[in-house]
């Protein structure tokens, strides 16, 4: 069993709805799941995960900047 945590970032909503399909189905894997909007982690401790998974709207053939702000602080 792996805690793995479900990050996202949603513009219309789309987003979260395919992050909580993947929810439900690591979860029944017998998973331990958390699932977080990007915007409510301002410190996030990533070592407390074993996986992490980031859903994120592309607008105009970008991510939001907190999304790859995130990931170039947490790169490695």
């Amino acid at each position: 069993m792996a805690k793995i945590l479900i990050l996202y970032s949603t513009t219309d909503g789309h987003t979260i709805e395919i992050c909580r399909r993947i929810e439900q189905a690591v979860t029944a894997l017998g998973n331990d799941v958390q699932i977080m909007d990007i915007n409510d982690v301002p410190e996030l401790s990533v070592g407390a995960f074993d996986k992490i998974v980031i859903g994120a709207s592309i607008r105009y053939g970008k991510h939001q900047p907190l999304v790859t702000d995130f990931i170039k602080k947490n790169q490695a």
